[in-house]
């Protein structure tokens, strides 16, 4: 089986999550992405603990690109990044917006060079808009969204607003980032034409929160005074078992199954369940509503999700052998094809692993490649 995205080559000028991880689900899919970083190495390198010299992070958001090192504030090595602009399909940057217009390689003087480029700008607050100069973080968005106070809102209303796991600031919009890729990629199939895409975490994270703004926007009300007013007796949340915690979430269909699954006749409060579940372990509540057909799961932490027998069958954690680092393992690609192939992970790549490689490509000889080296345009 091929690969959907075989034949398109991504130049990822990203750092850190936000990029990588749009780039890293576009390798994931064929994408040839090369990993274009400057001499000294891209920040997600270096975040502590490193395993063969670089970060776990690095590890993970890098994996099965090419990687080579490029100085673009010099003049010969933007020549380097406008050749390989040349050959390529998709360029990825989240740098603060304005950078590369700086570097002299903003989209309006890479479109010039390659018509059918599509350059993804990813950033905070997007290009256009009274906050399109300011820095940014996954958290600013997650903040600014409503994210930080729906997940307060869950737990306490009165209680300060609280950031989710991870940082979906970063790794939401990622996502969004691939589509407008791909979306991108299809129009220019139709119609030969590249285009800038924009995309800005804070209007990613507003999307998400989309069910709630829509709630609030037609109704006038928050989300939890909607819940108070029309969703009734409803079962769900985190209940702590004998030995750990366990979800349980029901809709008010499902509370027969809920009290078969309980093996009782009433059940007129959340606090009846929470005295059921606290008397039994996380297996044998789990396995008794499962049975019942109750949406139940232990609450894991990350050690038990990388040995659960359902995430192994799905292969959703890969191991890759790393020349430095040794094994690495990481949640593998999530969607399965039934035409089509994900690309078998490699490991990221060294500091300027492929520079000979890929220059070699582009035409360069060993002693033009040797005395950018010696000047310090590439590593």
């Amino acid at each position: 089986m091929g690969m959907m995205l075989e034949g398109v080559r991504v130049l990822d000028l990203s750092h850190v999550y936000f990029g990588p991880y749009t780039t890293m689900i576009l390798a994931d899919m064929g994408a040839e992405v090369i990993k274009v970083e400057p001499p000294w190495g891209e920040i997600g390198r270096k975040y502590p603990p490193l395993f063969g010299g670089m970060s776990y992070v690095f590890h993970y958001f890098n994996r099965s690109k090419r990687g080579m090192t490029i100085d673009l504030k010099a003049e010969r090595g933007r020549g380097i990044f406008l050749r390989l602009l040349e050959r390529s399909d998709v360029v990825v940057e989240n740098f603060k917006p304005g950078t590369m217009d700086r570097l002299g390689l903003g989209y309006e003087v890479l479109k010039e060079v390659n018509p059918g480029i599509i350059y993804a700008s990813l950033s905070g607050f997007g290009l256009t808009g009274p906050y399109s100069r300011r820095p940014s973080f996954a958290s600013i968005a997650e903040a600014m969204s409503g994210w930080m106070r729906l997940t307060a809102d869950e737990v306490d209303p009165e209680g300060p607003p609280i950031r989710p796991a991870e940082w979906h600031g970063d790794l939401d919009p990622a996502l969004f980032a691939v589509i407008g890729i791909l979306g991108a990629l299809r129009h220019r199939d139709r119609t030969g034409e590249g285009q800038l895409v924009d995309v800005a975490q804070l209007d990613c994270m507003v999307a998400q929160s989309g069910v709630s703004i829509a709630g609030y926007a037609m109704s006038g009300m928050l989300p939890r005074e909607m819940r108070a007013k029309y969703m009734g007796l409803r079962f769900f949340g985190a209940f702590r078992a004998s030995d750990g915690y366990v979800y349980i979430h029901t809709s008010p269909e499902m509370n027969e199954r809920l009290m078969r699954g309980m093996g009782v006749q009433e059940l007129e409060s959340v606090e009846e369940l929470r005295r059921w579940v606290e008397g039994r372990t996380v297996r044998e509540v789990v396995d008794g509503l499962v049975e019942a057909d109750v949406p139940v799961a232990p609450c894991y932490h990350v050690d038990e999700v990388v040995e659960d027998p359902q995430v192994r069958a799905r292969g959703m954690i890969t191991s890759v052998e790393h020349p430095t680092a040794g094994t690495v393992r990481a949640p593998g690609f999530p969607v399965k094809y039934s035409r089509s192939a994900a690309r078998a992970p490699s490991p990221a790549p060294l500091l300027g692993q492929h520079n000979e490689e890929i220059l070699s490509e582009l035409g360069y000889t060993a002693e033009e490649i040797a005395a950018m080296r010696q000047s310090g345009v590439i590593t």
